[in-house]
């Protein structure tokens, strides 16, 4: 028991938000990153790193299976975090996150890798009616069956700056008198992105956390409602609420899903029925030992 210590650190959707936070505080560390990303070289996050020699870029698909296997037998840890929050093709849910971590339980199993930690999301079940959290589970379940000593993370909403809910109801209210409330009375315990990002560099590096699975949410409990009256709060803007019912607004995304970037999903409204929030079951941050950043005050840095 105690700390390891790692050469090299493999990163699978490593460009996104969270991704961000944790390459940051990985490269303070001085760790050695293996970036393995599925975008364009003339992305911006692949801009930014491409002249830093502690990490190295590899552009692939999934369908690459050798690739990884070049690389991983390098890597003393290996980090999964790649989502979708919607479909560009069908079984994409699938692909990603219930067939790509089973295969990383297997290569991490085939080469001895120490440590697989791999990013789930909060509230996910193999019986829910949305394919995102239906997949989510399974991919779960897949990769500990192949990788028994592997760590799986459910994060509720992340917040920070550039997340997808705060971000995105704060560019709409710049451009709109209104904003939609789906589902006005649904729960959630926002946890601030860089105290995920710790989450699993305190996994990775330590041998000592025997519990498989961890649960990861903020101090407070907020409903939806809640939430966006907080943001024009802080934002100093008063915009109408409009109320819609999720089982209503199937219908139009179902037509909105059809757009290369919907606004929001069927998917995301089966989603949205059920409450996102810590079940006190499973270990958390207080046993990773890390305190949850408020927020009321990070968001009054990022918005006020």
């Amino acid at each position: 028991m105690g700390k390891r210590k790692y050469k090299k650190i493999l990163i699978f959707g490593g460009t996104g938000f969270l991704g961000n936070s944790l390459i940051k505080l990985l490269l303070k560390m001085d760790a050695e990153i293996i970036l393995f990303t599925r975008k364009t070289s003339s992305g911006n996050a692949i801009v930014k790193y491409k002249s830093n020699r502690n990490i190295k870029i590899v552009h692939w698909n999934f369908t690459d299976y050798k690739l990884i296997e070049e690389n991983i037998l390098n890597s003393d840890c290996v980090i999964n975090l790649c989502g979708i929050l919607y479909e560009n093709r069908n079984n994409d849910f699938f692909r990603i996150h219930s067939d790509f971590p089973a295969l990383l339980g297997k290569l991490s199993s085939k080469n001895n890798i120490d440590s697989l930690i791999h990013v789930s999301a909060l509230g996910v079940s193999e019986f829910s009616e949305s394919k995102y959290s239906r997949s989510k589970a399974i991919g779960e379940r897949k990769l500990l069956e192949n990788f028994p000593n592997g760590k799986i993370i459910r994060p509720s909403l992340l917040f920070g700056k550039g997340d997808n809910f705060f971000g995105q109801f704060s560019q709409m209210a710049s451009l709109s008198p209104f904003l939609p409330l789906i589902s006005r009375n649904t729960k959630f315990q926002p946890v601030f992105v860089d105290d995920v990002a710790k989450a699993i560099i305190n996994l990775s590096e330590s041998t000592k956390y025997k519990e498989t699975t961890f649960e990861i949410g903020g101090e407070f409990i907020y409903s939806f409602e809640e939430l966006l009256k907080i943001l024009l709060e802080i934002k100093n803007i008063k915009r109408i609420l409009i109320p819609l019912n999720p089982k209503l607004m199937m219908i139009p995304a179902y037509f909105l899903q059809q757009l290369p970037k919907p606004p929001f999903t069927v998917d995301q409204m089966k989603l949205l029925k059920k409450d996102n929030i810590l079940d006190h079951n499973l270990p958390g941050l207080k046993q990773l030992g890390i305190k949850p950043t408020e927020m009321k005050k990070e968001l009054v840095n990022i918005y006020s």
